[in-house]
């Protein structure tokens, strides 16, 4: 996930705009849903209180605050639509999405897709449910097509994608994972009004209108087809035996300190796999240049995700029909516990030197 505002990513993208470009609603990437962000708005319950005069007295509500905070204390808005996206109602339908959570269980839902973040909601569910409804009372969807709405169409009518810059993307990512293409159509994603970006359980993701705003994009250093790569790039599958063994490597020091940092920002786990990825695919492209590689692998969470850099040097030696997964677990050599793992494979105790010796590569190209 990219954090907008947040994060302090060098991104100086500029794209060309030829007369075969399509603006969004031409090859249908771009979609509004009133009801993720009804969920938003579950999180940004107290700027909507005060600054919307239809909820001003929900401000006044010491039952809707209360449950608001608790929720929001447990949840968030990405862990709340990632749950809604399991389900098949229609986004746009706020009554639907109410009743989703009204008989919401975690034990309802396939095995692969359940975690803590599903069982955080369930222990918030009938506060929840209150806010939801609550908001629905005030007038949210009347609100939503005032004065949401207006605002996400302008940021999705005045900008322009180039198809085949989208095309490129997608043959890259089908590449990284081995050939084997995810799917024949662009990715759906959800322009909401929301501060990031995330990907969902659904293979679709939500983005903030903000990026599609290139003054506000160009002064927070961040592009909407960076995080286009970035997101699409979450839904390549890693084998279960790569996150055993990313796991067992917090045994080395170095990683250890620096993932724990990483996750102070939300981040970590396989972030520095996608981060990675996205950048080499950028670099291919032409998207970045040697200079903005090396501030990705120094600026991004603060320069933490120490396995970014290794990796993103190592995927030339990425087979063709190679998955990406199957890749990096190469890179963790064959041996359960790293003792027998082939000089330069990412093992307990080497981590700093192969970060290091990285970045000095990286540097040498400026």
């Amino acid at each position: 996930m990219i954090k907008f505002l947040s994060l302090p990513l060098c991104l100086s993208l500029l794209l060309s705009l030829f007369a075969c470009n399509l603006r969004a609603g031409d090859h249908r990437v771009f979609h509004t849903s009133v009801g993720y962000d009804l969920l938003a708005a579950v999180q940004n319950y107290e700027a909507l209180t005060g600054s919307a005069d239809e909820f001003a007295a929900l401000g006044r509500d010491a039952a809707f605050m209360s449950a608001a905070e608790s929720v929001n204390a447990r949840v968030r808005a990405s862990n709340l639509c990632n749950a809604w996206s399991l389900s098949a109602d229609d986004r746009n339908d706020i009554d639907a999405c109410i009743a989703f959570f009204e008989s919401f269980d975690p034990v309802d839902f396939p095995a692969g897709s359940q975690g803590s973040y599903l069982d955080a909601i369930f222990e918030v569910k009938s506060g929840l449910v209150e806010v939801l409804k609550k908001l629905r009372d005030a007038g949210y969807e009347e609100y939503w097509h005032g004065t949401v709405f207006p605002k996400l169409k302008g940021a999705i009518d005045g900008y322009a994608i180039e198809e085949e810059l989208l095309d490129n993307i997608h043959r890259e990512i089908d590449a990284m994972a081995g050939g084997r293409p995810l799917s024949d159509d662009y990715s759906k994603i959800y322009i909401l009004d929301v501060d990031n970006a995330f990907a969902l359980n659904d293979e679709t993701f939500c983005c903030t209108w903000r990026l599609l705003d290139k003054e506000l994009a160009k002064r927070y250093r961040i592009n909407f087809i960076q995080v286009y790569i970035h997101e699409n790039l979450h839904r390549l599958t890693l084998p279960p035996a790569l996150m055993e063994r990313l796991d067992r490597l917090k045994a080395d020091e170095f990683y250890r300190e620096n993932e724990s940092k990483a996750e102070g920002f939300g981040e970590g786990g396989n972030e520095a796999f996608v981060v990675a990825a996205e950048t080499w695919i950028s670099r291919r492209l032409g998207l970045k240049t040697d200079a903005e590689v090396y501030a990705e692998f120094t600026e991004y969470v603060d320069g933490t995700l120490v396995l970014a850099p290794i990796i993103y040097l190592r995927l030339a030696e990425k087979g063709s029909d190679e998955p990406y997964g199957d890749f990096l677990l190469r890179l963790f050599g064959d041996s359960a516990d790293f003792a027998d793992s082939a000089d330069g494979a990412i093992r307990v105790g080497n981590v700093k030197g192969l970060y290091d010796s990285a970045m000095e590569r990286i540097a040498s190209e400026l």
